[in-house]
Formats: C-alpha cells, structure tokens, sequence
C-alpha cells in the first residue's frame, strides 16, 4: 500500500513539474499605453499571459523581480534605465522594436496655447537648444522639433494662452520615468521633459509646476483643468489628436520588448 502511495505521489510531482514547465509566460506593459497595444496586438506576443501595470516603472520592475518574463516599453525609457549604470543592470532590450511613434504634448482640445508652443518648439529646434537640453539624455539622435505648422493667433474668448498668462503657472502633468521626468539622488525633478518644459514656459513667461497623474486619468486632468497639458512621452494617435490639440512631434520613438540578461 505504501509503495502504491509512494508512486502515486511520485506521479502528481511529476506532472506539477510537466505543468510548471509549460506555463504561459507573463508579458506586462502600462495600462492605455502604447506598450499595452503593442502587447496585445502583436503576433510575437500571442504566447504570452498579458498583464496590466501602472507605469512602465512598475513593468521594468516586475521583469527584474521574475513575476514578469516581458515587458514592453518606449524605446526611451530604455535608454534611461537599462543596463550599465541604472538600477536594472539585469534587463536587456530583445528585437529590433515594435510601432514607429512620435511624441507630442497634448492640451485642451480647440486650445489657443497649442500654436504658440509650437513656434517655441521650432526656435528652439533651430536654435539648437533642444538638442543640447536632449544630448545630456542621450537623446539628440531621435530628436525632432521642426515640423511646419500654423503661426499662432490668440483666441477671442475661452483663450488657454490668456489663461496661463494670467495664473503664471502651466500645470504639466507627468508620469515618472527615465529619462523623461525622474528624481535624482537629492530628490529633485530632472529629466529631457523637464528640462524641456522649463525652457518653453520661460519663453512663456510662466513657471512650469510639474504635476504627478494617473496616465489611465490624463484626458480627464485635462479637460477638468487640473492640468494645462499632458506632457510626458505621449504618443500622436489620430484619436488623441481628435479628443485633445496635440504639438507638433519633438521625438521619434518606438516600444521595445524587455527582458532579463542571459
């Protein structure tokens, strides 16, 4: 009997391992994001279990801990917190990429304050600030900037650019990741992004006040007016460019599958 016991235990381990050797593999990437579409759309991902996170921080996290075999996430991000000299030395980027994006800064839809940050994007584009402000980040090669676009004309009612200049303040929301808007050692905000917004509100006469949201909640913030803008390595997609007025493009981008060092 014990030896029947003893086999049948011997089979139920056997099979437990069969099954964990067989798992899905866990893929994660930021809730509404670009990632997220890549994630479940693309055909290199159909084997994997999908999972949702908050950020894209919590993704690199999840991969570095083991309870996630994947993430996707923008090329970007990559840059600043992968690898040699970041705090996951462990995590590689696997591939060639996925989804060619631009990233823009969305305000209000119908807002006056779109045209006239464009034509500070494209000064400092051709004044080659831009460039400098993004080669400290290691991004100057995907930079954009120049795009054509029409010259700003104020609105007769309802202005947003009236109603920055008069509180002084543009209320940017943002998301916390390298290298766009992280903190440094002393806890102060740095990044391409704020570097970037610092230097246009001073063209505006305005102070920039970085605001920390929930991405899934960003077009709400916005037209609640908790926010004047979304400016955080947001992708251009026609729907967004339906629901809100986004910039001209100022960086080229692309998402990227993560995993951990072999």
């Amino acid at each position: 009997m014990k030896k029947i016991i003893a086999l049948l235990l011997t089979f139920a381990m056997l099979l437990c391992f069969a099954g964990c050797g067989d798992r899905a593999k866990i893929l994660v990437a930021e809730k509404e994001s670009a990632g997220e579409t890549v994630a479940t759309k693309e055909k290199d991902f159909e084997k994997y279990e999908y999972t949702a996170v908050d950020t894209q921080a919590k993704a690199l996290m999840e991969v570095s801990a083991g309870t996630a075999d994947a993430a996707v996430v923008d090329y970007v991000m990559s840059i600043g917190s992968i690898g040699k000299g970041t705090d996951y030395e462990d995590l590689v980027v696997e591939g060639d990429g996925y989804s060619e994006e631009e990233y823009g800064i969305a305000f209000r839809k119908g807002s006056d304050l779109t045209a006239k940050v464009n034509e500070i994007i494209r000064e400092l584009k051709a004044s080659g600030e831009l460039e400098k402000i993004a080669k400290k980040y290691k991004l100057n090669d995907i930079v954009l900037g120049d795009k054509k676009t029409d010259a700003f004309k104020q609105a007769e009612k309802d202005s947003d650019y009236e109603y920055i200049e008069n509180k002084g303040e543009l209320v940017i929301g943002i998301t916390y990741f390298a290298p766009m808007n992280y903190q440094n050692e002393d806890g102060e905000l740095v990044g391409f992004e704020t570097e970037f917004a610092k230097a246009v509100c001073a063209k505006l006469g305005v102070k920039a006040k970085f605001q920390e949201i929930s991405w899934s909640a960003k077009e709400t913030e916005l037209a609640a007016k908790n926010i004047d803008c979304i400016w955080n390595g947001m992708t251009i997609t026609p729907e967004r460019e339906e629901n809100m007025s986004v910039s001209i493009p100022y960086m080229q981008n692309k998402q990227v599958k993560v995993v951990k060092s072999k």
